[in-house]
């Protein structure tokens, strides 16, 4: 009788007798620090080794505020319409630096709000396969600048991870790059409980669509924008011009806004 293979859910090799660095200082949590693979749908597994070097060129005076903008502070919010770039540049910007050894890890951390008040149900799974729907677009990011090859093997070496929102608490983030999109769903306690997490030689980026909100209540990024205007070691950024998803976007937002 032949044996069954034992499915591997969190996309994470065996130790081979080797401690890996933790990026955190919790390691009760290090089981939840570490990411499903996520088949973003647009590179196979089995294709080819590489996509070539990764590079990062801002479009605009825009985008290269914002890359600046990172680059020059701890803690940047960067918020904007729909399909401005906000996640693109902060994800790509990490894959970045995370091969240019900058960094130990990628963490991409987001709150679980499904939109507009659709309900899907309770999803199946441990916490990192509940998230993993979550986490997808910007997963889809990466597949622009890798093949699912070479995710698959960040995310096995414990270089990417994806860390749920309400698993942050007792986390200290060192050395580590951190992507929090979607944080228009986060309410101002979360938002409070995300940047103190921060410790030495971390970065913090937040994205987020103030206008796109699925909360009933002011939502957090709206409330940190204000709240940090003109604070060291915090930059904050508004996208207007770029659409780097489809420039049909902007006609989209000019129409909706005009009934506001």
């Amino acid at each position: 009788m032949s044996r069954k293979k034992s499915s591997n859910v969190n996309g994470s090799k065996r130790s081979n007798g080797r401690n890996s660095r933790s990026s955190t200082s919790s390691d009760r949590n290090s089981d939840n620090n570490k990411s499903t693979r996520i088949n973003s749908g647009r590179s196979k597994a089995g294709g080819p080794a590489s996509k070539g070097k990764l590079s990062l060129t801002a479009l605009n005076n825009e985008q290269k505020l914002v890359l600046d903008t990172i680059n020059k502070n701890v803690i940047t919010f960067i918020y904007g319409s729909a399909g401005s770039g906000k996640s693109y540049l902060a994800a790509i910007n990490g894959l970045l630096e995370l091969e240019k050894g900058n960094y130990d890890k990628l963490i991409f951390t987001r709150p679980c709000i499904e939109a507009y008040g659709e309900k899907l149900g309770s999803l199946p799974g441990d916490a990192n396969e509940k998230v993993a729907p979550y986490m997808a677009p910007l997963f889809n990011i990466l597949s622009e600048k890798k093949t699912q090859t070479q995710i698959n093997k960040l995310i096995d070496t414990n270089k990417i991870t994806t860390l749920p929102l309400a698993y942050t608490r007792g986390i200290t983030f060192h050395k580590s790059y951190v992507v929090a999109d979607e944080f228009q769903n986060a309410r101002i306690e979360q938002v409070r409980l995300l940047l103190t997490r921060i410790g030495k030689d971390s970065k913090i980026i937040v994205t987020g669509d103030v206008q796109q909100s699925d909360l009933s209540v002011d939502n957090g990024l709206q409330d940190a924008i204000t709240r940090f205007a003109n604070v060291k070691d915090i930059g904050i950024v508004k996208m207007n011009s770029s659409f780097i998803r489809h420039p049909v976007i902007s006609v989209i937002e000019k129409k909706y806004n005009e009934e506001k």
